[in-house]
C-alpha cells in the first residue's frame, strides 16, 4: 500500500495524520461506491433524527423538573463528588437550577453556569441524572411526610370543630 502524508498545525503542536491509499485493484467499483454513499446518507439521516429526539427529551426533562420543583422553590445541590473529574477537581459546590442552570462554585469563589440544556452540555446531565433523581424522590418524599404529619395533626381536631359546630348548627 502507499501512503501519503498530511499535517494539521494547532497553535502549539503539529500532528502527523497518515492516510493510506488503496492500491487500484482493491478500489470500489460504482455500484458500491453508490451503495456505501445511500448508506452514508442513511445513518446521517439517523443521526439527525436521534438529535433531534434528544433535544425533545432534555426539553421534557428540564420542563418536568421545573414543574416538580417549583411548588418546592428549591434549587438542587449537586454534589460535587457526581460530576466528572474535569469539574469535581476545580468546583466547590454545585446547584441545578429549576430551569436547567447549572451553577458551579468554583474553589477560587468565581461563579460559573452551565445551561444543561445546550447539546455541549447534554453528556453532563446524563452523568448526573442519578443524583438528580435521588435528590428529587428525597424531596417528594420529605413532602409527603411533612404533609401526613400535618392532616394526621388536623384530622381529630378538625372531627371534634365539627361535632361543636353541629351543636350550634342545631339551636
Amino acid at each position: 500500500m502507499t501512503e501519503e502524508l498530511a499535517s494539521s498545525t494547532t497553535e502549539n503542536d503539529t500532528a502527523e495524520v497518515t492516510v493510506e491509499a488503496t492500491p487500484a485493484k482493491e478500489r470500489i467499483n460504482k455500484e458500491e461506491s453508490v451503495e456505501f454513499l445511500k448508506e452514508m446518507q442513511e445513518k446521517a439521516g439517523q443521526i439527525s433524527e436521534s438529535e433531534m429526539e434528544e433535544e425533545n427529551l432534555v426539553t421534557e426533562f428540564f420542563n418536568s423538573l421545573l414543574k416538580i420543583l417549583k411548588p418546592f422553590s428549591k434549587t438542587l445541590e449537586i454534589s460535587v463528588s457526581s460530576l466528572p473529574e474535569r469539574y469535581s477537581e476545580q468546583i466547590g459546590k454545585a446547584h441545578l437550577h429549576l430551569t436547567g442552570q447549572l451553577v458551579l462554585v468554583y474553589r477560587n469563589r468565581e461563579v460559573g453556569i452551565l445551561n444543561l440544556a445546550d447539546k455541549e452540555n447534554h453528556e453532563l446531565l446524563v452523568e448526573i441524572t442519578g443524583e438528580i433523581m435521588a435528590k428529587l424522590k428525597t424531596i417528594i418524599d420529605s413532602y409527603k411526610s411533612e404533609t401526613e404529619k400535618r392532616v394526621k395533626f388536623l384530622m381529630p381536631i378538625t372531627r371534634e370543630l365539627q361535632k361543636v359546630a353541629k351543636v350550634f348548627s342545631e339551636e
